[in-house]
C-alpha cells in the first residue's frame, strides 16, 4: 500500500516536472492541466450546480441500414451520433491562453478517456459486446467557453419485432431508445439536437427508410425506480423487392406454367406424365434455392412460402390428373387386348363344347314347337331335315364367331363400342383441366399481391430529412449550455 502511494506521488511530481520543464505551448499546458484536473473526476457529472441537471443534445444521422435479423429480432444501423453538452470544468480564459470572441475562440481536442463523456447507449439492444468500444477512437472537441462537441460513427443494434408474413413486400417498424445507464432525469436531460432524423450519405442496401420520427420522452425504470430521460427514434423501413421478383418469383412461375401446357400434349405421345414429373422435380430443386433467401423465423411463414407451396401443389395434382387421363385413354385398348388373349387361351375344344351345349338347348326348344309346326306345314315336309338345316346354320354361325375371335355371349362388347368412346372422354378431361388450371394458377398471384403493404404512418409526422435531396442543412437546436 505504501509502495502504491509512493508511486502515485512520484507520477504526480514527474508530470509537474514535465509540464514546467519542457517547452510546451500554451494550448498544450492548458490541456495537461485540464487532464490532471479530470483524473479523479471522470465519473462525476461536470456541473457546479448539483440541483440542475446536465443537458446533452443528441443528433442522429443514419448512414446505412446494415440489416434486420428476423431470428434474433434485431435491427442494425450504421449511424453518426453527434453529442453536445456544457462542461463547467472546461472553462479557461487567462492572459496566457485567452478565450476570444465567438469566431476566434480557442479549442482543444481531448480523448474520451481524459474528460467526462455521457454514457449514451441503445437500452433496447442486446447489450455491449466484449470488443473494444469504437467510440473511444474519436476525439472530443472542447471550446474555451465549456461547450463540448463529440461526433462519432456507431453501430446501433436495437431489438425490433420483425414480421416476415409479407416477405418480400414487407415493411418493418422499429424503435431505438437512446438513454443513459447511470444518470436519471434529475441528473441528466437528453434533448434533440435537430428536429429531424438525417440521412447522411446513406448507402443503398436491401432496405429503404421511408418514415422516421424523433422525440424526447421520460421512461420509468422499475429496476432503479426512477425516470430516465430518453430519445426515442421510430423508423419505418421498406424492403426492395425487385431482386426477389426477378430472382425467385418470375423463374418459379415460368417453370410451373409448363404443367399447364401438359394438358395440351396428345395422350398417345407418351410425354404427358414425363413432362409433369420433370416440372415437379425442377420445382423441388428450386424450392431448396428459395429456402436460402426466405427469412427463418418461428413467428410465422412468409407469403412467398405460401405461394410456392400452392404452385407446387398445383403441379403435383396435374401429375396425378395426367396419370388418370392416360389410364382412361388406354383402358379400352388394354381391355380388348386382354379379352383377345383370354379367348385365344380358351382353345377350340372349349368353344365347340359350349356351342354344342347351346345347340342342345335350342334343339329341346325346337322339339317342343315341333307339334305345332306339323299342323301348319304340308304333309310331305321332312321335319328331320329341317332340324338338320337349323343345326347347320347355328354351327356355321359359331365357327364364324370363332374365326373372328369374338365371344358371342360377351355383352361387354357393345358397352365398349358405344358412340362416346373412352378416348373421347380422356380428351374432354384434358380440355376441362386445362381451363381450370388456366384460371387457378394466375389467381394464386393474388396471394402475392396481398403482401404489398402501404405505409400505415401519416406523412405529416415524418421527420426524416434526406441530405442527398436537400440543399439546406438543418439548423441545430443546442440547448446544452446557458448563454
Amino acid at each position: 500500500m505504501q509502495f502504491r502511494l509512493a508511486l502515485i506521488v512520484y507520477l504526480k511530481f514527474s508530470m509537474i516536472a514535465n509540464l514546467f520543464g519542457k517547452d510546451h505551448t500554451l494550448a498544450e499546458k492548458n490541456r495537461i492541466r485540464i487532464k490532471t484536473l479530470y483524473e479523479d473526476h471522470l465519473l462525476i457529472r461536470p456541473s457546479t450546480n448539483n440541483t440542475s441537471p446536465t443537458v446533452v443534445a443528441i443528433g442522429v444521422a443514419i448512414m446505412e441500414v446494415i440489416g434486420i435479423d428476423p431470428q434474433k429480432q434485431v435491427i442494425m444501423l450504421n449511424a453518426n451520433i453527434e453529442l453536445k453538452w456544457c462542461d463547467d470544468l472546461l472553462h479557461w480564459n487567462s492572459s496566457e491562453h485567452p478565450c476570444m470572441g465567438r469566431r476566434n475562440r480557442t479549442e482543444i481536442f481531448f480523448t474520451p478517456h481524459e474528460i467526462w463523456t455521457p454514457d449514451i447507449v441503445a437500452i433496447n439492444g442486446p447489450g455491449k459486446s466484449l470488443e473494444k468500444d469504437p467510440r473511444h477512437f474519436y476525439p472530443v472537441l472542447v471550446v474555451c467557453t465549456g461547450h463540448v462537441k463529440w461526433s462519432y460513427q456507431y453501430k446501433l443494434v436495437s431489438f425490433c419485432e420483425v414480421n416476415v408474413r409479407n416477405f418480400p413486400f414487407d415493411r418493418q417498424y422499429c424503435s431505438i431508445l437512446l438513454q443513459s445507464t447511470i444518470f436519471d432525469t434529475s441528473q441528466l436531460k437528453l434533448r434533440t439536437l435537430y428536429k429531424v432524423v438525417r440521412l447522411y450519405n446513406l448507402i443503398k442496401t436491401e432496405w429503404e427508410i421511408t418514415h422516421a420520427t424523433i422525440q424526447e420522452v421520460d421512461m420509468y425504470n422499475p429496476h432503479y425506480q426512477r425516470n430516465f430521460s430518453t430519445i426515442k427514434i421510430d423508423i419505418e423501413l421498406e424492403r426492395f423487392s425487385r431482386f426477389y421478383v426477378i430472382k425467385i418469383i418470375l423463374p418459379f412461375s415460368i417453370i410451373s406454367s409448363l404443367a399447364l401446357f401438359s394438358f395440351c400434349v396428345p395422350t398417345d405421345s407418351g410425354e404427358k406424365v414425363a413432362l409433369t414429373v420433370s416440372v415437379l422435380l425442377s420445382l423441388s430443386i428450386y424450392l431448396q434455392t428459395i429456402s436460402d433467401y426466405v427469412p427463418k423465423t418461428e413467428s410465422g411463414f412468409s407469403i412467398i412460402t405460401l405461394y410456392s407451396n400452392i404452385i407446387f401443389g398445383f403441379v403435383f395434382l396435374s401429375c396425378i390428373f395426367n396419370i388418370f387421363t392416360v389410364f382412361i385413354y388406354y383402358h379400352e385398348q388394354y381391355s380388348m387386348k386382354h379379352r383377345k388373349i383370354k379367348n385365344e387361351q380358351r382353345g377350340a375344344l372349349t368353344t365347340i363344347h359350349e356351342s354344342l351345349v347351346e345347340l342342345n338347348k335350342q334343339r329341346w326348344t325346337f322339339l317342343r314347337k315341333r307339334r305345332n309346326l306339323r299342323e301348319h306345314l304340308p304333309e310331305q315336309t321332312n321335319l328331320e331335315g329341317l332340324q338338320i338345316l337349323y343345326d347347320i346354320r347355328y354351327i356355321r354361325k359359331v365357327l364364324m364367331n370363332f374365326l373372328v375371335g369374338q365371344d358371342p355371349v360377351d355383352i361387354r362388347y357393345n358397352l365398349f363400342h358405344s358412340e362416346c368412346s373412352l378416348k373421347q372422354i380422356a380428351v374432354l378431361i384434358d380440355r376441362i383441366l386445362f381451363f381450370i388450371y388456366l384460371i387457378s394458377m394466375p389467381l394464386s398471384v393474388i396471394v402475392l399481391l396481398q403482401g404489398s403493404q402501404q405505409s400505415r404512418l401519416p406523412s405529416e409526422t415524418n421527420q426524416m430529412l434526406d441530405l442527398r435531396k436537400s440543399t439546406v442543412d438543418p439548423m441545430p437546436i443546442f440547448r446544452g449550455c446557458p448563454t
